[in-house]
């Protein structure tokens, strides 16, 4: 059958056969009009031909276990964290690593997903949780070796609509019809909502948060979920993207410039103003200092839980994709542009440290008093940090003081090593 007569006619044949035409004719018939040789016309049939095949053979990889690679390490990492004395990082494909001599050399763990994964955080050195794309949640209670699926997109998705149909009439929650119909619209585009982090104060105890306003709680250790979407002020289902505590609260970080505290009577998260806004990947907690972090370089300081913000001047214009403040006020940030920007004085100045081989960063973890492991684009580093001290002429000293503890990338939680 010609080009024409797949359609009505047009000013222009090529026109009518691309309007026409279902994709693989139309793109034949362009081929053929340009007198394309034979040869490349087949080649364009075979590579369309293998294209449908691989659309009927797609499998979710929520049901695909992560591929062991020998590779892994050097591999997109996102998240990395402490587990007692071992580093636990993730990344892309369901990748989980391991390291049991502070980051000189990494195993990979077994997990049964290969969704990509965002965050991790452990309660404690043997039980930890780790979420990312697909809705997905996993447990460990071996300290990071083994993974288990408690949760993913789909099921929660079930929970919320269940959770909220239960309660259409309750004045406690005025807003479940309005949540059920929120819910509906993301289920009928298809595809599963990402959780973005993941937070336990305990073993029993924890949050996730994602987009579209996506927020979790258990109080089982991930046994069961409860959706505390009715408990946060984000009217427009802004995503969240990190989730973190402190002595003087619990902090989520959004889009918008948005950040929400839990106020502990009335167990709800309050919107928190911030002069920022643009999105916020997240947040840093000290023994009194809130610091905030994202797009563009963006660093924000609030030493009184938020009601005034002071803006941190770092001489950079990258996203800042995670930070830590450690025990003696020291704070540490990481962005997208390689660097790694340290401030000694409360955030009054930041000095970028000197990396050998800079790649986009998205995660950090102490695993000293003077060295630090990073994770990005391209696997994880071990890096050194020095900083010199004026009052001893040329000599340099460790920024961070000696002692046995260690922060987690999440919490303020202390891990004895």
């Amino acid at each position: 059958m010609s080009c024409e007569l797949l359609s009505p006619p047009f000013r222009s044949p090529r026109d009518q056969a691309f309007v026409a035409a279902p994709l693989p004719r139309r793109l034949l018939c362009f081929l053929g009009r340009v007198s394309v040789g034979i040869e490349f016309r087949l080649f364009v049939l075979l590579v369309l031909f293998m294209m449908s095949l691989t659309g009927f053979a797609f499998e979710s990889p929520l049901s695909m276990p992560a591929v062991q690679s020998i590779k892994a390490a050097k591999s997109p990492l996102t998240a990395i964290t402490r587990a007692g004395d071992r580093l636990v990082a993730v990344g892309q494909r369901g990748h989980i690593l391991v390291s049991e001599d502070a980051g000189k050399s990494w195993s990979q763990a077994s997990v049964p997903v290969s969704s990509d994964l965002v965050a991790v955080s452990f309660a404690s050195a043997s039980h930890g949780w780790a979420v990312g794309h697909g809705g997905v949640v996993l447990k460990t209670e071996d300290g990071g070796l083994s993974w288990a699926v408690q949760l993913d997109g789909n099921q929660s998705s079930e929970l919320i609509l269940d959770y909220y149909a239960q309660r259409i009439g309750d004045e406690r929650y005025p807003d479940a019809s309005l949540l059920i119909e929120r819910e509906k619209v993301l289920v009928g585009f298809g595809g599963t909502q990402a959780l973005m982090d993941v937070y336990f104060e305990n073993e029993q105890v924890g949050y996730v948060v994602g987009v579209f306003n996506r927020l979790l709680k258990t109080v089982n250790g991930g046994e069961t979920w409860e959706p505390w979407v009715h408990r946060i002020d984000n009217p427009y289902e802004l995503h969240f993207y990190s989730i973190n505590a402190g002595k003087d609260g619990l902090y989520i970080t959004g889009e918008q410039g948005m950040v929400w505290r839990l106020e502990e009577d009335n167990q709800q998260f309050v919107s928190v103003a911030t002069p920022y806004d643009g999105t916020l990947f997240g947040s840093a907690i000290g023994s009194d200092e809130l610091v905030v972090f994202g797009m563009r370089g963006s660093v924000f300081l609030s030493m009184d839980r938020g009601q005034n913000w002071t803006r941190l001047e770092v001489d950079s214009v990258a996203g800042i994709t995670d930070g830590m403040i450690f025990d003696n006020g020291a704070i540490a940030l990481v962005n997208l542009a390689g660097e790694l920007l340290i401030s000694s004085d409360g955030g009054s100045s930041f000095t970028a440290q000197a990396i050998i081989e800079p790649m986009p960063f998205y995660g950090l973890a102490q695993i000293s008093s003077s060295h630090l492991a990073l994770v990005g684009a391209e696997g994880v580093q071990e890096l050194a940090v020095v900083a010199t001290d004026s009052s001893a002429g040329e000599s340099s000293v460790s920024l961070f003081e000696s002692g046995n503890v260690a922060m987690n990338r999440l919490e303020l939680r202390h891990v004895t090593q």
